[in-house]
């Protein structure tokens, strides 16, 4: 088993956009001794949902305080951006890291977003898969035409190559059954977030198989992708089952209620299909945990009820979301403690 921590940098009211980064960054700086191998850092534009527009860059800060620790885009919203300057961004991340840069792509965001930065979200998942192709490109170290419907490039020589080789390790966020299907045919592998039921990612593993398959990709192949895919789930570990709920309920009732704003119609919030917008509806903490959204507890608690999402799902990789919105730092930093110390040793 893998544990990696996901960061939304969500600002709850009664904090300021300080605090946010300094919560999340004491939690990231702490993760390495910890024995977490990764922390992942979400791109958010013009919304407290998240407050990292630039993850490279908050990255490129904990690269130079840690040495193994993994840092993860969750994700780059590739169809913001232009393919080759996320590329130049990217490998300059990977070359001063060391070859610690995993890459999430993504096509979430809002209708602001879009039109902000000038793309248009019909065209979001071709977008995704050509950008996809010429991010390789541009990392393959020698010149390179390139023609596509959006971009066009003669006689391009982008420098400098990424530390990793062929070039960092690419994902694709798959919270609908497209972004499954788009990842099977470009042969990545996906990150799932904790959102999607269990029964639903079991669906989707049968359909990335299927997929896959069909592209012509051997079962060796499929099953060495599969293993590199990413789980998620909301995680807080606490001595005390009553005080885990305590700490956590206003936390994560605050997330899912920015979340319900932010991906309602009203905004535009998501690409259209992205996922089921049934799964928005607000409803009490004690549904989410009893559908298993969220494991929060003791240690023994939190252990049995990930080992069941484990066999149920396949997974061997998991994001941890434990930096809620509002969750007091050293509450943050106990759970994280506790969970390397008692619960990730048990499922090894």
């Amino acid at each position: 088993m893998e544990f990696g921590l996901f960061f939304l940098m969500q600002r709850d009211e009664e904090w300021s956009e300080q605090s946010v980064f300094d919560s999340g960054l004491e939690q990231m700086l702490a993760a390495e001794a910890l024995g977490y191998s990764s922390v992942w850092i979400a791109e958010h534009h013009f919304n407290d949902y998240g407050l990292c527009p630039a993850p490279p860059v908050l990255a490129a800060f904990v690269a130079a305080r840690t040495t193994s620790l993994r840092l993860g885009m969750g994700v780059s919203l590739l169809p913001l951006h232009h393919p080759v300057d996320l590329a130049e961004e990217l490998a300059v991340l990977d070359v001063v890291s060391g070859g610690r840069l995993d890459v999430g792509i993504g096509r979430g965001g809002t209708l602001q977003d879009y039109q902000t930065f000038q793309s248009d979200r019909d065209d979001s998942r071709a977008r995704v898969e050509e950008g996809i192709a010429l991010m390789r490109h541009s990392w393959s170290g020698a010149p390179f035409d390139f023609q596509g419907r959006f971009h066009s490039a003669e006689r391009l020589h982008v420098r400098p190559r990424p530390a990793q080789r062929p070039h960092p390790p690419l994902f694709i966020a798959a919270n609908s059954e497209d972004s499954v299907l788009s990842a099977a045919r470009l042969g990545l592998p996906t990150l799932s977030s904790f959102f999607v039921p269990v029964a639903e990612l079991q669906k989707r593993h049968r359909l990335y198989r299927e997929t896959a398959r069909a592209a012509g990709r051997s079962m060796a192949e499929i099953e060495e992708l599969e293993g590199r895919a990413w789980g998620m789930r909301v995680v807080h570990v606490a001595p005390d089952h009553d005080e885990a709920l305590r700490a956590t309920e206003a936390p994560f009732m605050g997330y899912q209620r920015r979340m319900s704003v932010l991906r309602s119609e009203s905004t535009g919030g998501s690409v259209p299909g992205s996922f089921d917008r049934s799964l928005l509806r607000l409803r009490a903490f004690r549904d989410y945990l009893d559908d298993g959204w969220a494991l929060i507890g003791t240690p023994d608690e939190v252990r049995d009820g990930l080992q069941k999402y484990c066999e149920a799902t396949g997974y061997g990789r998991v994001l941890l979301v434990m930096a809620l919105p509002g969750l007091r730092t050293d509450l943050a930093l106990r759970s994280m403690r506790l969970f390397a110390e008692k619960v990730a040793p048990a499922l090894a």
